[in-house]
């Protein structure tokens, strides 16, 4: 191990200026480079106890001692500077406002609720009592939850303030059979809707007919939508979608036409196409109770604006486009998400595909004479020829001997005994041929 404190010196006009500060220079065991740490003191009996003081610290750190400073310092700071830190790094690498904004209502709760004030008091044990006592939250939301603090004690751990997530053991609620699902607006409750949409009713036919959601139509500009002849489509811009990429939505040619309605003579290019309030949920509550809509149907299923996006999956499975190009058009990474989720299945003709079904009178099917797996097996199929034993026997079927004859104990009748037959030549013994009964019961018995 290598230590010693100095005072720096430099050069200045030709003369050697020395720092009046001392610093530290030291190598531990197992280290290649030699670390320098500023002491911050003239005194050079302070500055020697300050570097036997960190090499102490570290070396401790180093067999397990005490933890790392990093981890000695979080310990003390609040969990709330905490929470900024990890929030400002979301922000750092592209999260939306929206999903931050949510993040931080949602530890608010957490760090009220449960009085967390430093790192220590976050607990497994802690968690799962909060969540216990949560009567007013859907099993969704508790998951929710637990995957928000999920996300920040990993970031600490990440970020070497922790050792270890605190959390891992916690089991997510189960939301099967609790969770509220969506579906698709039929074409009746689609007509109603946009009946008293007012202003809104390009904004409820776009998201239906092409799938683009509520944050990615507030920003579309006018810029963004192109009256092409034969290819009309809006430009997805990669910093308003979802999975940050750009996409060519395609237009509808009747929603062209609702487009060239309402668009100005002289639009400014830049400004949005659509004008969504701060709270577009809480009006479109109010539009679907005007338009006599239930928002929670027989079999528990919501429509909301998202469900809209539902609408444009299930109209393009209802006119049988292909499962590869719906989950172009929805922008979807996995088939299953568009056919099992977006699909709202109950909208399908499945009464129809299966009354289109063949009744089993009028359905076409081989005879036996004309099967190609039982054609080879006959005798008389044009394919094979008869043996001399045959041609003089043909008149017996061939079902009447292995049924009605002892030709073989396996296919011979319980009667028989299961006997052993003589045998003629290198063809099987035909009845005719066969010696009296009592003669073969002879043979058999010596």
């Amino acid at each position: 191990m290598i230590s010693h404190v100095y005072k720096p010196k430099r050069k200045k006009n030709g003369k050697t200026i020395v720092s009046r500060n001392y610093r530290g220079r030291y190598r531990l065991d197992g280290d290649f480079a030699v670390t320098e740490i500023a002491l911050r003191t003239t005194d050079k009996q302070v500055a020697e106890k300050r570097l036997a003081e960190i090499i102490k610290e570290l070396e401790q750190e180093r067999v397990g001692i005490i933890a790392p400073k990093l981890q000695r310092d979080s310990a003390e700071k609040s969990l709330e500077s905490h929470v900024k830190d990890f929030l400002a790094d979301l922000r750092a690498i592209g999260r939306t406002d929206k999903h931050i904004d949510l993040l931080r209502r949602r530890f608010k709760r957490l760090i009220s609720d449960e009085g967390w004030t430093r790192l220590s008091d976050v607990t497994a044990n802690n968690f799962t009592q909060w969540r216990s006592a949560q009567a007013d939250l859907k099993p969704k939301t508790l998951n929710d939850y637990l995957s928000a603090a999920h996300s920040l004690m990993n970031w600490l751990k990440d970020q070497g303030r922790i050792t270890d997530n605190p959390l891992d053991t916690i089991k997510k609620v189960d939301t099967r059979g609790k969770q509220a699902k969506r579906r698709a607006f039929t074409d009746d409750e689609l007509q109603k809707l946009l009946a008293i949409a007012g202003s809104n009713r390009l904004l409820y036919l776009t998201a239906a007919y092409t799938g683009l959601r509520l944050g990615e139509l507030r920003q579309v500009l006018r810029a963004d939508v192109v009256f092409d002849r034969e290819r009309p489509h809006i430009k997805a811009r990669a910093i308003t979608t979802k999975n940050r990429k750009d996409a060519l939505v395609p237009l509808h040619p009747l929603l062209v036409e609702e487009f060239n309605k309402v668009w100005p003579k002289n639009p400014q290019m830049d400004e949005p196409v659509f004008t969504i309030i701060k709270q577009p949920d809480a009006q479109f509550r109010r539009h679907l109770e005007r338009a006599g809509i239930a928002r929670i149907d027989a079999l528990g299923r919501k429509v909301d604006f998202h469900a809209l996006r539902y609408t444009f999956a299930t109209k393009l499975a209802k006119s049988q486009v292909s499962q590869r190009l719906a989950q172009e058009l929805m922008r979807h990474s996995d088939p299953k998400l568009t056919a099992m989720i977006y699909t709202d299945a109950t909208q399908l003709p499945t009464f129809d595909a299966v009354a289109s079904i063949g009744w089993h009178q009028n359905d076409c099917k081989p005879t036996v004479e004309d099967d190609p797996q039982i054609d080879p097996q006959n005798t008389d199929f044009w394919g094979l020829s008869l043996s001399q034993f045959d041609k003089e026997y043909e008149d017996i079927s061939i079902p009447e001997i292995l049924v009605y004859h002892p030709l073989s104990p396996a296919l011979a009748p319980v009667g028989t005994g299961g006997q052993m037959v003589l045998r003629a030549g290198v063809e099987p013994a035909h009845p005719k041929a066969l010696p009296p009964e009592d003669s073969v019961s002879a043979n058999s018995t010596t």
